[in-house]
């Protein structure tokens, strides 16, 4: 797959079908550009996984409606129902767990 930038027209599109891990991030937050680079390897060693990137700054409505109080929050999504929230950096081994947890 790869990672795909939500706006508040396609979030909903981005969501609802299969597995789909979502990150609200700001630009100006450290530990967002920390856990995004976990993302990208995630992204290079599972290339089917779904990863949606959220700017919670550019996109405002967004964080409020899915009640994003710091960033990053991370959602895991199954064929658009929301499985789990997660606030702060997940680390590459225990996201590879989620994943193999909520994907088998």
């Amino acid at each position: 797959m790869a990672i795909h930038t939500a706006t508040s027209d396609n979030y909903d599109e981005l969501v609802k079908a299969g597995f789909v891990i979502v990150d609200f991030y700001t630009e100006t937050c450290a530990p967002c550009k920390t856990f995004s680079k976990i993302l990208d390897s995630i992204e290079f060693e599972l290339p089917f996984v779904n990863i949606v990137k959220v700017n919670a700054t550019q996109y405002p409505e967004l964080g409020d409606r899915n009640q994003i109080m710091a960033t990053p929050t991370t959602f895991f999504y199954k064929d658009g129902e929301l499985l789990e929230r997660h606030v702060g950096v997940i680390p590459t081994d225990q996201l590879k767990e989620k994943i193999g947890s909520y994907m088998y």
